[in-house]
């Protein structure tokens, strides 16, 4: 899990991942580029119109390392701007709509901001310490992934 963990980040930024399973085979980096290449095409109005505070969307290839996938992603500083962050986090709940291959994941520097949001719903056994790289954007819909079975 040590080689999951990430630097940390400026206070004003979020960082955001699209990871796709079929990219692990051969020809993944070309999937995973074509993919940003359709998704920056088909989301570019939305993008364009918005007035972003500091960084926009970015989404680059990151090229497998250790236990990091490959995968399409980038950070954004979005200054005084919160309302940018949950912007990216609809502009990638909808690429995972339009591209069902997709999963996201995205955190900033309190770490998997959107599990602090739905923290009065989570179940007990998931803290701080249990809940790191268990929340992924999939299809529009916000898992919790369980590492182990739940009666154990």
């Amino acid at each position: 899990m040590e080689a999951l963990r990430r630097p940390a980040l400026p206070e004003d930024a979020v960082r955001y991942r699209l990871l796709a399973a079929a990219a692990a085979g051969p020809g993944g980096e070309a999937l995973l580029r074509r993919c940003a290449e359709l998704a920056l095409v088909r989301f570019a109005p939305l993008l364009a119109a918005c007035v972003w505070q500091r960084q926009p969307l970015r989404l680059r290839y990151g090229p497998g390392r250790g236990e990091i996938p490959a995968h399409l992603g980038g950070t954004t500083v979005f200054g005084d701007n919160v309302e940018d962050e949950w912007f990216i986090v609809y502009v990638l709940r909808e690429i995972t709509r339009e591209f069902p291959g997709l999963a996201a994941r995205i955190d900033d520097n309190d770490g998997e901001f959107l599990l602090i949001e739905a923290a009065d719903f989570l179940p007990k056994w998931l803290n701080p310490e249990t809940s790191e790289n268990r929340q992924k954007i999939h299809d529009t819909l916000s898992l919790l992934m369980v590492l182990a079975p739940l009666w154990e």
